[in-house]
């Protein structure tokens, strides 16, 4: 068995002739020298010595003094490091290794690339340390752990600039593409109409807030999302072509419990006939036949109670890594930890927003967190007692953080949301459906507004309004 020690430096990854060209390339020329800064840094060279030369060179340079062999010289022996890097001779010897400086970039993506290799034995060498050592709970090591492995495959120093006449032309390419297809969605389309003009579809690396008190529909919703994204649901019909992944986390139902439910919204057939068996023979073969579409469905379920922000992350990451996933959903805010001490719940709940902001632009997904609101507004009545963005619960950081924040309004369970299992299923004798308010409350680059919905409490399923009516029997 190995055992942490020092790693060896002979056996480290390498290129000494690609370091001398790109020196050599900086001195001949000096429009390679602001190529090659825009790449690495000092210490992405391997030896030390073209370190110094290296930043020799950009000191010059930054002091707009003409680069060239001889003042490169005279910079090192007056930082007293001339005798270090091999004397004058080393120095002059740079240029042989220079075929055209017009291949700087490629030889300056070859020792990044080698200093990123470095980078991986001396992270993976750490991270045998911490585990070694106990240094940390096992969580944080692990998520520290997967955070500077993804970190070293974006290292570069900066992007390259983009030239506002290139962006507009892309730009309106977009735009007249968008034009042509005035039906489709840019995100992830939802299946609700209104909702998915509005906001184009939920859009990669968006945090989107969907927020009401217990008993409204947050779960039920969110889960209409997800079959209406998984299994490419429209119109009561399975499209395959427009199914994409869709990850959820359930932090307070069951895998089980999420399946019946996704079940009985695809078939409507009740919740209250699964749970009893009694199925109408009808009901039964037409149970069967959903399931089966269901079973190739891309939704993929974990419902570990309580996680972490940290556990979170480091199974979001390995579920996109092992499958193509469009969509993230977070059953709810509220239930999860923080990754470390805070001083109260405020910031616990700040902390978990940014993290999942930030795993959005990771993972360049949109992330759907579901929210309690605040028991404030039981206290208000008639119109007063729409959710507000003040609403939210428990901390501002949620407004901030997020792109897009919804909330569910049903009037009729305002006196009753203290019932928790409003938001589920129902049984016989239930109104067979009722209006429903989906309030876009914030949205950074789109209208705000109410969304007329329609409820069905039995299956536990939202409708577009524009299917129905206000003359519709089922009001």
């Amino acid at each position: 068995m190995s055992t942490p020690g020092k790693v060896i430096d002979a056996a480290l990854p390498s290129n000494v002739d690609a370091e001398k060209t790109v020196l050599g390339s900086m001195i001949l020329d000096p429009d390679a020298i602001d190529i090659v800064a825009g790449i690495l840094r000092p210490n992405f060279f391997y030896q030390e010595r073209h370190q110094q030369v290296y930043t020799a060179i950009l000191d010059l340079h930054e002091r707009h003094t003409m680069v060239d062999f001889t003042t490169v010289i005279d910079e090192l022996k007056r930082r007293k490091q001339l005798d270090a890097v091999g004397g004058p001779a080393y120095i002059t010897s740079l240029e042989q290794y220079v075929y055209s400086t017009q291949n700087v970039t490629h030889h300056a993506n070859i020792v990044l690339r080698k200093h990123q290799l470095r980078e991986l034995i001396r992270v993976t060498h750490e991270i045998q340390e911490d585990a070694y050592h106990e240094r940390d709970d096992l969580e944080q090591i692990l998520d520290h752990a997967e955070k500077r492995i993804f970190d070293l495959s974006e290292q570069r120093i900066t992007r390259e600039f983009q030239e506002i006449g290139t962006l507009t032309l892309e730009t309106m390419d977009e735009i007249d593409k968008r034009s042509s297809q005035a039906h489709e969605v840019t995100g992830v389309a939802t299946g609700y109409t209104m909702l998915d003009d509005w906001t184009g579809g939920f859009q990669p690396s968006d945090l989107i807030i969907l927020a009401a008190r217990p008993s409204v529909g947050k779960t039920a919703l969110a889960l209409n999302i997800a079959l209406n994204v998984g299994a490419g649901f429209r119109s009561r019909q399975l499209h395959p072509e427009l199914a994409r992944g869709v990850g959820i986390f359930s932090l307070e139902m069951s895998a089980s419990q999420i399946n019946q439910r996704l079940l009985s919204s695809l078939s409507e057939v009740s919740m209250h006939q699964m749970r009893t068996g009694k199925l109408p023979a009808g009901n039964k073969e037409k149970l069967h036949r959903f399931a089966r579409q269901l079973h190739g469905v891309p939704i993929y379920i974990d419902d570990t109670p309580g996680l972490s922000i940290l556990e979170l992350r480091a199974k979001a990451r390995r579920l996109a890594a092992m499958h193509d996933i469009s969509l993230i959903i977070i059953d709810y805010l509220q239930l999860m930890r923080g990754g470390g001490r805070v001083e109260n719940r405020q910031q616990e709940i700040s902390e978990i927003t940014r993290s999942l902001k930030a795993l959005a632009r990771e993972l360049h997904v949109p992330i759907i967190a579901l929210s309690q609101l605040s028991r404030m507004i039981e206290q208000r009545k008639g119109k007063q007692a729409r959710p507000m963005l003040s609403d939210l619960r428990e901390s501002g950081a949620i407004e901030q953080d997020a792109d897009v924040v919804m909330f569910i309004h049903r009037e009729r369970n305002q006196d009753s949301a203290d019932d928790e299992d409003d938001d589920k299923p129902q049984g016989p004798g239930r109104k067979t459906a009722e209006k429903a308010l989906l309030v876009i409350g914030k949205q950074r680059n789109g209208p705000t507004g109410d969304i007329p919905l329609v409820f069905f409490g039995e299956t536990a399923t939202f409708h577009n309004m524009i299917n129905y009516g206000d003359d519709n029997p089922g009001f």
